[in-house]
């Protein structure tokens, strides 16, 4: 009788790989008293025959690398010096876990590299035999290495078509968006939506892309330039999707908005920047948020350690932001 009941705790670990294995987890769920816990690195996982299998029953937790806070309570816990400026190499190397077990930038960089060719490999190529693997590499490699910046696809199209005559490779619109629908699945990258701040109303259109982690943008460019705004804005951006806000890129009739951060039904505007060392710098920044009528807060975020906030205008140190020591408010 007490055999009868007792649960049983089961974990599959990257079962997108198994053929069927949505028919053996509904036979587990209807047959034993059991909790199946479930991992992969596809957004397919949950989707199709499973979730029609087991509807009701299933819980989704979508799980980042490590935020910049839990990496340095990750040298807390283990009684490790944090480096000095640690900031800078999260802005470069990501949040990975296994790569705080490497202190050589080179091991970092290789170890991150097979992390990505192994998704590359296992969740896209295998998954999908027509890819032209030379398409692909150079277009994620032109996504990763950009993201952050206003994306059209017109203009990698152009791009790649005129300067690729000796490789005999046409690009083709409909070619990009497909590619960049399987980074997105593969949790390689995420799609960021334009928002209307006049309109109060999200367009379909995806301006903009951002990695799954910054370690990710670092392999796939040639120089890591850390008054490169984009880059800064990756890891704000992945922070604020940890946080729980929907995120999207302002548009204004003038220009545009960083973020638009949004939690039910309360929202704030943020502009990301690297250092602000000039009056010409701060007003550029700050001025960004004069076209908004919206009386929703507005932040600028930045890694100054003074003060910078004017007009109404709140400035937060980004290391601040990132340790939860300021926080943002919506409303």
């Amino acid at each position: 009788m007490y055999a009868a009941l007792e649960k049983y705790y089961i974990f599959f670990d990257e079962i997108q790989h198994v053929k069927d294995f949505e028919k053996v987890l509904a036979s587990f769920r209807a047959t034993l008293n059991c909790s199946l816990f479930v991992t992969g690195s596809n957004s397919k996982l949950l989707s199709g025959e499973l979730a029609t299998l087991l509807v009701g029953r299933t819980v989704e937790f979508k799980i980042m690398p490590f935020s910049y806070s839990e990496a340095v309570q990750l040298y807390s816990e283990n009684n490790k010096e944090i480096p000095q400026d640690f900031i800078y190499d999260y802005i470069k190397w990501g949040g990975l876990p296994q790569r705080f077990d490497f202190s050589e930038e080179k091991d970092r960089k290789s170890y991150i590299e097979s992390v990505f060719k192994g998704i590359v490999e296992k969740d896209i190529y295998k998954r999908d035999s027509e890819i032209e693997k030379y398409k692909f590499n150079t277009i994620s490699g032109y996504i990763l290495s950009n993201a952050g910046k206003e994306f059209s696809a017109q203009n990698i199209v152009n791009f790649y078509n005129n300067s690729n005559e000796a490789n005999k490779k046409t690009f083709e619109k409909k070619t990009i968006y497909n590619y960049l629908e399987k980074l997105e699945k593969a949790y390689l990258i995420s799609r960021v939506k334009r928002f209307n701040i006049v309109g109060k109303e999200i367009l379909k259109t995806i301006e903009k892309q951002y990695a799954i982690d910054s370690g990710f943008r670092t392999i796939n460019t040639n120089l890591v330039n850390y008054e490169d705004t984009f880059f800064l804005e990756n890891i704000i951006y992945n922070e604020l999707i940890l946080r729980g806000y929907s995120v999207y890129s302002g548009k204004t009739y003038k220009g545009e908005i960083d973020f638009v951060a949004i939690d039910g039904n309360k929202k704030c505007f943020i502009q990301v920047s690297y250092l602000m060392p000039t009056e010409e710098i701060i007003r550029r920044e700050f001025e960004a948020f004069k076209p908004i009528k919206d009386a929703s807060p507005k932040y600028v975020l930045s890694l100054d350690k003074i003060d910078l906030s004017h007009d109404g205008i709140i400035h937060l140190n980004i290391e601040d932001f990132l340790l939860h020591k300021r926080d943002l408010l919506l409303s």
